[in-house]
């Protein structure tokens, strides 16, 4: 009897200290998506302090500015924070913020942007992946469509002009696909 409840507290001692490590890990795995430039709106508070550690660590070491993306899935608005070198130039933070946009809502899909500042105007370029003939999401079947084109047009506008934003900006976007301006129906 008594080699059963040694045996039986062995076992239950061995999966306690497993499964404190395991939590372990997880927590290193916070810290380490942390680090990247999106972070999330609305994380719970010990995520939050991890974050704005992290968020200290780069102001210390650029003077950066948080631009926010918004994004709407399945019906909820979605806001992340992308963090951007305040003295980058406007065609650098486009292209960051572009580069974000695509990452959140479009697969990943090619856009290049380019400022003209004299004009204030951003004309962007929707590109198809080279292999698009193999890629399962394109630009025309997926976002230009009739059902989705408005909320593709509407999401990246939206997110390049930041009317929030106080410092030196565009004012216009020009969406571009296959070398033809896109307007909605």
């Amino acid at each position: 009897m008594k080699k059963i409840a040694i045996i039986l507290f062995l076992i239950a001692t061995t999966l306690l200290v497993t499964a404190c490590e395991n939590k372990e890990q997880s927590y290193n795995n916070i810290i380490d998506e942390k680090s990247s430039l999106i972070t999330s709106e609305g994380e719970n508070s010990l995520e939050q302090e991890v974050s704005s550690n992290v968020k200290k660590k780069h102001i210390k070491s650029l003077n950066t500015i948080e631009i926010p993306i918004s994004t709407i899935s399945n019906d909820l608005s979605i806001t992340k924070y992308i963090e951007v070198n305040e003295d980058s130039s406007i065609q650098e933070k486009m292209q960051i913020i572009v580069d974000a946009v695509s990452q959140e809502a479009f697969n990943n899909l090619p856009m290049n942007v380019k400022v003209y500042s004299k004009k204030n105007i951003a004309k962007i370029n929707l590109i198809e992946h080279e292999s698009s003939n193999k890629s399962r999401v394109t630009w025309k079947n997926d976002y230009l469509n009739q059902d989705t084109k408005e909320y593709t047009i509407n999401t990246i506008i939206k997110n390049i002009l930041q009317e929030e934003y106080k410092g030196e900006w565009i004012e216009k976007v020009q969406l571009y696909y296959d070398g033809k301006l896109i307007e909605i129906d």
